[in-house]
């Protein structure tokens, strides 16, 4: 929990929960998750938390230690 924390604080991510770190030759991934919230359904209107589909996103983020660093979230 402690490192987690530090991670969040060293990116400045917030609201996010850092599942992995891979750490390559050339690249460092975050492999960050978003925490869960209820959402207002845009058919019915109706509040709901559950989750219709899971999509991957890939965002490059400036170089650590002349490494290309990415977030997957």
């Amino acid at each position: 929990m402690l490192r987690n924390n530090f991670i969040n604080n060293l990116l400045n991510l917030k609201d996010v929960f850092v599942k992995n770190i891979v750490n390559g030759d050339d690249f460092v991934e975050f492999h960050v998750e978003t925490k869960k919230k209820s959402h207002v359904c845009p058919s019915c209107g109706s509040t709901t938390s559950k989750v219709h589909d899971y999509r991957t996103q890939k965002i490059k983020d400036v170089p650590i230690q002349n490494k290309k660093t990415f977030i997957i979230l």
